[in-house]
């Protein structure tokens, strides 16, 4: 009877970890970048009086940073050269994100500014190129990442719901849903950025220029030293269900009492 009670407790940890770990499809950087790449916005040299975003290249990878056995990352270099986006381009890589969150391991120096100050955050965004057109969400800074905060590698996730997300000032193409998005995109990742919620339009409006530069847009190094930030298992996960967590709590519950039955025994 015993022996069947801890086989039952370990069916419903099995099962509810299951079910949390259902149609994850991580993106583990094992042995490359898998494809991911990264953007920096500045000035493109001394002299130029405007700021652009760079072109893509792929994102760094690393196999030495205590997340093994890889992960990407990137490095500022400067205010010229801001650190801006860490992030992959396929239609829907991850699957229908309905109902899901997206979830990844990310580590951060800790020595993060933007040009308006304040905190920094590792914004969520999905993208849509909807015709000529472009379609884009960030998160909201409540549901981003502080990446000024982080200790080591930490495991952060937001869930896919529109009340966490607001559409990108210059996002052309209103006519698709952020739910239509959801199920069909074409770009994945995390942007660095300050911590405003009301940005203007990136083509002008107040609180977006200053002396010609980007004030809210990616982030440099506060100090000396270089500022780096990575990530590691991206991957979209189910948002846990009650079911879910009542199905662990019931394991642990006949843990226990397994466990306390055999203390008074012995």
């Amino acid at each position: 009877m015993k022996r069947f009670l801890l086989q039952v407790t370990v069916l419903f940890m099995a099962l509810a970890l299951f079910t949390g770990l259902a149609n994850a499809t991580p993106f583990t950087y094992e042995n490359n970048n898998q494809e991911w790449l990264q953007t920096y916005i500045g000035r493109p040299s001394s002299g130029s009086t405007y700021e652009i975003l760079y072109s893509n290249t792929a994102a760094d990878w690393t196999n030495s940073e205590g997340n093994l056995p890889g992960s990407i990352y990137q490095t500022a270099t400067g205010i010229d050269k801001r650190a801006y986006w860490l992030g992959y381009n396929e239609d829907n890589s991850l699957g229908d994100l309905s109902g899901m969150q997206l979830q990844t391991d990310i580590r951060s120096t800790n020595n993060w500014q933007t040009i308006a100050g304040g905190n920094v955050y590792a914004r969520w965004v999905i993208a849509n190129e909807v015709g000529t057109d472009y379609n884009m969400f960030i998160s909201k800074s409540f549901a981003s990442i502080d990446a000024n905060s982080l200790n080591g590698w930490e495991t952060h996730s937001v869930v896919m719901e529109e009340s966490n997300f607001l559409r990108w000032p210059n996002s052309d193409a209103n006519t698709q849903t952020f739910a239509e998005l959801l199920s069909d995109y074409d770009s994945i990742g995390l942007y660095l950025f300050s911590g405003t919620d009301t940005i203007s339009n990136i083509n002008g409006g107040s609180g977006t220029w200053e002396n010609s530069r980007l004030l809210h847009y990616g982030a440099y190094s506060n100090d000396s030293n270089d500022a780096t930030w990575g990530l590691d298992n991206f991957q979209a996960a189910p948002v846990p269900e009650p079911s879910t967590i009542l199905l662990m709590g019931i394991g642990l519950l006949g843990l226990v009492g397994y466990n306390r039955k055999r203390s008074k025994k012995s």
